[in-house]
């Protein structure tokens, strides 16, 4: 369950979501509707936060035509 008042690394979304890192990497470079994600100290590791991992997973919500 992802927790809106955490921050992640990229690998812990990449196991929550049981896809491959390089995949959130590739998430967050989306030119069209990127993963926001911010470095804490300018030029560290990258981290996302909680609300907008799960602001971004609510946009690609699809509906299987069987409902």
């Amino acid at each position: 369950m992802i927790k809106p008042d955490r921050i992640y690394r990229p690998d812990e979304i990449a196991t929550l979501l049981a896809i491959d890192r390089s995949s959130v990497y590739r998430m967050i470079r989306n030119i069209e509707d990127p993963l926001p994600a911010f470095r804490p100290t300018g030029r560290g590791p990258l981290r996302v936060n909680g609300i907008d991992l799960i602001r971004y997973l609510d946009r690609r919500k699809t509906v299987p035509e069987d409902e």
